[in-house]
């Protein structure tokens, strides 16, 4: 009788410096009581990956489930995977620092549990041809994707229960394709029908999935452990004479390939409808609904690297990280830690999980990219380069307290970099409408139709609160400092906040010419002159309007804790509007440093919190960004400068 060999792996993963609460949960409901079980379960082998962050606060704050792992590992049940060890898109990040991700998680784990990985976890799935050589180079031999990157690439579904090759310039790695069935019906499905198709499938069962799912996602821990889900299961397995339980390894030792393949470009499929904007992403699920099932195959969305052009925000970490690997001396530890812990995915896209709209998420990945920038030792100055690689210059402006970075597009500011501190106060987010937003609206609730109890990948609990859905609201203009408006009518503080006032040109969308100086750094265009210099812990901007009109110049900042932040002694959390003055102060207590926005001429301030309506695993987020301030300065003449500066004072701890 041909058995059917199940693979289960399970991929584990927290975001570099998550909460501590967080973490502890996810051990005490997922990890401990997943291993505890399964070490009940001796001759049930399974494979594991964890991210190295991970487990490194593991073997630090819970010493008893690691030498678990351990003792587990020593009996030969368990396969550790490797892959990144802070958890990076592989193919986002060069050849050096992938290398440098995978050789160091696969030293912690030959340190730690006697196993040097042969297999890699692909962190998010996301495939692409050019990572083959240094996989290889690394000692890896196979990797995890998803059965939809085989079928992509024209492989029958018939065929998805086994192991295939493909190659690179030569180099060779085997891959095992996920069951994307499996993947949603455990633990969701009752245990029973779970085994029994596991059965049926012949060949290789083949289920790596999220460790979560075992206890952290809403609802499991009861269902997995407490109505005993998983041990369950895993009598059920072990009793059916047609499974058998087998590690990666052996099976692709014992088996040989089913053939050789070539993926495209691809992570899951949601993957590649979340990397879409709104808009197409709405198209292609009307087009999806008019197609069979293997028809949809065939349409699919767009790659993990577009959302790098979907979020200016993602952009603006990926690629400095980018621009920092190019100076990595190779010789500075301080350097490439803080490098390597930058390049964690999270923080830069959005599905399911918060992921790009958590704002603790983005201050991590800015702190290292910070430290790193520290580690250099930069010297004060006017820099310009292209690197945001999209064929236009920025500028850069460096001194000891902090660095100011310029884009051409509004010729705004877009980062501010607290060099002691290592926080970005323009690490905000702009509003945008995403493809879920309507379904928010509409309150549509989706039930899962399966037995057992729901699963995150079905859209349920969208249903939002009076605020929340106030907050819908879409940006005209990606959020920074210094932006120019040029308004056509009336200006208030609800118009400001709902986008509808009207503007005689969107300057924040023009694209000014940059002309690199060493005393100042200057951006044109035919209807605006700006200039910007750096005095003593400020910013000094002067602006030349060359048309008349009402002008006011907008400042968006980002806060640790808004709420405990003050604007001229008012809560910053308040939607306000402040009296005609040449000066407003915002305090931030988190920092102990005030922010000082002074003008030559009087104006009126409007101010109100950032909020973005995002989706989560637990329904819809309403998170706070930061805080955006318009500086109303009224009717001006042709050829108006208008002086503003922003000056920071840090209260030393």
């Amino acid at each position: 009788m041909n058995k059917t060999s199940f693979l289960l792996g399970v991929h584990s993963h927290q975001p570099i410096d998550n909460f501590d609460r967080v973490v502890l949960e996810a051990i005490a409901k997922s990890y401990r009581p997943f291993f505890a079980t399964l070490n009940e379960f001796p001759d049930f082998k399974f494979s594991a990956h964890f991210g190295g962050w991970l487990l490194e606060f593991i073997q630090k704050r819970d010493g008893e489930l690691f030498a678990l792992m351990r003792n587990m590992s020593e009996r030969g049940q368990i396969e550790w995977f490797g892959g990144g060890f802070y958890e990076p898109i592989l193919a986002s990040i060069p050849s050096y620092d992938r290398k440098a991700q995978i050789d160091k998680l696969s030293d912690f784990l030959e340190k730690n549990f006697g196993q040097r990985p042969s297999g890699l976890w692909l962190t998010e799935r996301v495939w692409d041809a050019s990572i083959v050589g240094d996989l290889v180079d690394c000692g890896i031999q196979y990797a995890i994707i998803d059965d939809y990157h085989l079928l992509c690439a024209g492989v029958g579904k018939e065929a998805l229960n086994g192991w295939y090759l493909t190659e690179n310039g030569g180099k060779t790695i085997g891959l095992f394709p996920i069951s994307q069935p499996l993947r949603y019906q455990a633990p969701f499905w009752e245990y029973r029908v779970v085994a029994d198709n596991i059965a049926k499938i012949g060949g290789a069962a083949i289920l790596f999935d999220d460790g979560e799912k075992f206890g952290s996602w809403p609802g499991t821990y009861e269902w997995v452990y407490e109505k005993k889900w998983l041990e369950n299961f895993l009598e059920a397995v072990l009793a059916n004479e047609s499974i058998v339980t087998a590690s990666y390894k052996d099976y692709k030792d014992q088996n040989a390939p089913l053939g050789l393949v070539y993926p495209p470009e691809v992570s899951y499929a949601e993957m590649g409808e979340w990397s879409l904007n709104a808009a197409d992403a709405i198209r292609l699920e009307n087009v999806k609904n008019r197609l069979d099932e293997e028809e949809r195959i065939f349409v699919r969305g767009a790659t993990w690297k577009n959302f790098l052009v979907k979020y200016e925000e993602s952009a603006r970490i990926h690629r400095r990280a980018l621009a920092l690997s190019k100076q990595n001396p190779r010789n500075n530890d301080e350097f490439q830690e803080s490098l390597l812990k930058a390049q964690c995915n999270d923080c830069l896209w959005h599905g399911i999980f918060g992921g790009l709209y958590l704002p603790s998420l983005r201050d991590t990945a800015w702190r290292y990219l910070i430290a790193a920038e520290n580690a250099l030792n930069p010297k004060s100055g006017f820099y310009y380069e292209d690197w945001n690689l999209d064929g236009y210059l920025e500028a850069r402006i460096v001194t000891d307290s902090f660095i100011a970075e310029f884009e051409p597009k509004g010729a705004a500011l877009t980062g501010l970099y607290m060099r002691s501190a290592r926080f970005n106060l323009l690490n905000t987010l702009t509003r945008r409408k995403e493809a879920y937003h309507s379904k928010i609206k509409k309150k549509e609730i989706n039930e899962n139709a399966s037995e057992g109890i729901k699963t995150i990948h079905n859209e349920s609990n969208l249903c939002a609160d009076e605020k929340a859905l106030r907050h819908l609201v879409a940006d005209r203009y990606v959020r920074g400092g210094f932006i120019d408006h040029l308004i056509d009518g009336e200006f208030d503080l609800e118009g400001f906040f709902s986008q509808r006032f009207s503007e005689a040109e969107t300057l924040a969308n023009v694209v000014y010419k940059t002309e690199s100086g060493k005393e100042e750094a200057r951006f044109s265009t035919s209807l605006v002159q700006k200039s910007y210099q750096i005095g003593k812990n400020a910013i000094s901007s002067i602006v030349t309007i060359q048309s008349g009109g009402r002008y006011a110049q907008e400042h968006n900042f980002h806060f640790a804790d808004l709420a405990q932040t003050t604007i001229n002694g008012k809560s910053a959390i308040e939607e306000s509007v402040f009296g005609a003055a040449k000066k407003m102060e915002l305090f931030d207590p988190y920092l102990n440093l005030t922010i000082a926005l002074k003008a030559d001429r009087y104006f009126v301030a409007l101010s109100h919190p950032l909020y973005t309506v995002s989706q989560s695993e637990s329904g819809v987020d309403l998170t706070c960004q930061g805080v955006a301030i318009a500086l109303d300065f009224g009717v001006i003449g042709a050829k108006t400068a208008i002086a503003v500066t922003l000056e920071i004072t840090e209260e030393r701890q």
